[in-house]
This record gives C-alpha cells, structure tokens and sequence, in this order.
C-alpha cells in the first residue's frame, strides 16, 4: 500500500473521491488476504470486506502521519477480521479446506529437485499451485510467506503490521521459509 502523502491527507479528511480510489487499490490486496488465508465461502469475505471498509470510513480520521499508512491500515484489518471470527465460532480461524479438488492444481511434476524455494516465491508465485503445502504451516508461518511474497511487503513494514521488532520478523520468516523447504522436500 503506497499512498502518497496528499492522498492520505484527502482520506483523513474524509474525501469521498480519495475514498472510493483507495477502495479500488486495496480491495484486491484484502480479497486475496482472505482468499489464501482463510478460505472463507465469498459471501464471509464480502461480509469482512464491507465491514472493513465502513470501519476505515469511521476511522481514517484518527490516523497520524507518524505511523505507518500501511501498519494503520492492516491493524484495522487484522482486528476486524478477529472480531469476525470470534462473532462467527463456527467458521474455524484456519480453514484450509476450501476449494474442489478439480480446481486445485497438482506441482509435482513441475517442481524440480534442486529449486531454491525463495526462487521459486519470487518468481511466479501461483498461491493454487503449492496450497497443499501451504496447509501443513502453522498460521504465522503462512502469514509471514503470504506478506512477504505476495504482498511484497519489507521486513520494516511487517514489522509494523505485526508490532513485532525486525529481527523477530527476519527469524520468522527464515523459519517459515524453512518449514515450506523442508515439506518440499519432503515430497
């Protein structure tokens, strides 16, 4: 999320224009949050997603420009999606389980012995192709892969997301990383 300085200011404002143009730039970027994360049926991420965005309505007003625009933001989220999930205890927190096996697409023969995992991200990240391995990650393991390589996010700006200190960030990314490498590897 890269917003200028102006823009942010016509936010906090409360500018209807500036809203309805961040609305265009980030309702992807949380539709596949929750698509690779959670798995939810669309109706529950179209639920998440409107009540997101009618709390960042009420909210972008109390943004001060010393923060993060981007921790700002996904604390939000983050929260809200909590919230979410404790109203909703029948949908498991991690439900991995979604999609028909017609549509999940098997790696294997692609996949060769001697890749280098962080390659393999930074090249052509398909979430659908490794899902299944992806599924054997605990929760901060799969948040951390999924910040740092689909959403191209830096260590600083995890960080801040998270409210963790760099180098906690750097540690449970490599841990992640290795995790995925050795199911990989393991296939």
């Amino acid at each position: 999320m890269d917003f200028s300085k102006e823009f942010i200011e016509k936010l906090v404002k409360k500018d209807q224009l500036a809203f309805n143009e961040f609305y265009l730039k980030t309702i992807d970027i949380f539709s596949r949050y929750l698509n690779s994360n959670y798995f939810l049926e669309n109706h529950e991420i179209e639920d998440i997603l409107w009540d997101f965005y009618v709390k960042w309505w009420d909210v972008c007003d109390k943004y001060k420009f010393e923060q993060s625009f981007s921790a700002y933001v996904w604390t939000i989220f983050k929260n809200l999606l909590k919230d979410f999930f404790k109203k909703h205890k029948d949908i498991p927190f991690t439900n991995m389980s979604a999609g028909n096996d017609d549509e999940k697409e098997s790696f294997e023969d692609t996949l060769q012995d001697d890749i280098d995992i962080i390659d393999f991200l930074e090249k052509d990240f398909q979430y659908k192709q490794i899902e299944e391995w992806m599924k054997k990650l605990d929760d901060d393991c799969r948040e951390m892969i999924y910040l740092k390589f689909v959403e191209w996010k830096d260590n600083v700006e995890i960080a801040e997301i998270l409210e963790l200190s760099v180098d906690n960030v750097r540690q449970k990314i490599f841990r992640a990383l290795k995790k995925l490498k050795s199911i990989l590897e393991s296939i």
